[in-house]
């Protein structure tokens, strides 16, 4: 089924075009309720997310052909599990329904773990999107209606920020984010611990699937965190909830030890980031920072091959969660070189 027609000045121009940069930032969901199985097998929630600044570097340049090439931060290829690579995705959607199918060369430098539980594949997507407007020239309402497609995270990503997310997750609404000049200057930062530990083929489905119905909630939790944000007060672990934490360890085999092992080293319990298998804290930085060291032990997160990994990570807002830079034809793209100021 194809599209209904761009007006043709949304058609891209020929000629030489700039290569363009942008941020695929990771999120945590601070609060995420299942509210209740629906009758076309999806299930309802309501969550309350908000990117942070852990985030993979997203590219676009001139090329005759299609390409879309994942590397970490050493330069190695980055294997996809199948369908887990949404990039591609949306790039065929756009072909289909709106005739872009043009070459360009995309590239992905992958920080956040992949499978993970932080939106990694669904940020990617987001990010190529708001560079595919630019690109091309697309208005607003088809990177809406393909995000959708694509993936119920990819339309909190086209936002960036704080959002408040219902429905399966493709209702988004900007919330307030709170920053260090809304809470006394104590920013609040998040310890992120990826295990490296066996998760099921279809991880989210399986855990979608362990739930029952006395595990679904009513929504509440999210309207007591959305009222704490906007009055300017950072979350705490007091508020923040995850519904999969009631079926993760049966789920998930091996997080009970990744769990027991980040809650000695904190004095917290931690939260499941998502599906999982990430596990997230909330606090202030000093101490989540000395768990991170201890947890990376001198490892580089950014680089794969090192097995678990953690990051220390702030809220990220909205402008710098979905600027997109544009660089003269032919100059490299060097994200070292790129602006980073207000993160927050």
């Amino acid at each position: 089924m194809s599209g209904p027609p761009l007006p043709p000045d949304h058609w891209y121009r020929q000629g030489a075009r700039p290569s363009l940069w942008t941020r695929a930032p990771a999120k945590i969901n601070l609060s995420l309720e299942i509210l209740g199985r629906r009758e076309d097998g999806f299930h309802d929630l309501v969550s309350i997310a908000q990117t942070v600044d852990l985030y993979d570097d997203v590219s676009i340049a001139a090329a005759d052909e299609r390409s879309v090439t994942l590397v970490d931060t050493a330069g190695r290829p980055v294997p996809v599990p199948f369908g887990e690579e949404l990039v591609g995705k949306a790039w065929d959607l756009l072909e289909r329904r709106y005739g872009m199918d043009d070459g360009g060369r995309v590239e992905v430098v992958k920080r956040i773990p992949i499978a993970a539980g932080l939106g990694g594949g669904s940020s990617d997507a987001a990010a190529f999107l708001r560079l595919a407007r630019k690109w091309w020239g697309l208005p607003e309402t088809v990177l809406a209606e393909v995000a959708a497609e694509v993936g119920s995270d990819v339309s909190l990503f086209l936002r960036g920020g704080a959002v408040l997310m219902e429905g399966r997750g493709e209702r988004v609404e900007p919330l307030t984010s709170v920053s260090a000049a809304k809470s006394g200057g104590n920013e609040w930062a998040a310890l992120l611990y990826s295990p490296e530990i066996p998760t099921p083929e279809a991880k989210t489905a399986t855990m979608y699937g362990a739930l029952r119905p006395t595990h679904f909630g009513d929504g509440a939790r999210a309207a007591n965190l959305r009222a704490t944000l906007e009055r300017g007060v950072p979350p705490t672990m007091d508020d923040v909830y995850n519904t999969f934490d009631a079926v993760a360890d049966e789920v998930l085999t091996g997080l009970r030890p990744a769990r027991r092992r980040l809650a000695e080293l904190t004095r917290v319990v931690p939260v499941l980031a998502g599906a999982g298998p990430s596990l997230f804290i909330v606090g202030e930085e000093q101490g989540l920072a000395t768990a991170a060291a201890a947890l990376n032990d001198g490892h580089d997160p950014g680089v794969r091959g090192h097995g678990n990994r953690a990051w220390l990570v702030r809220p990220m807002g909205r402008d710098p969660a979905t600027r997109v830079e544009t660089l003269a034809p032919d100059e490299s793209i060097d994200p070292d070189d790129l602006p980073r100021d207000g993160l927050s």
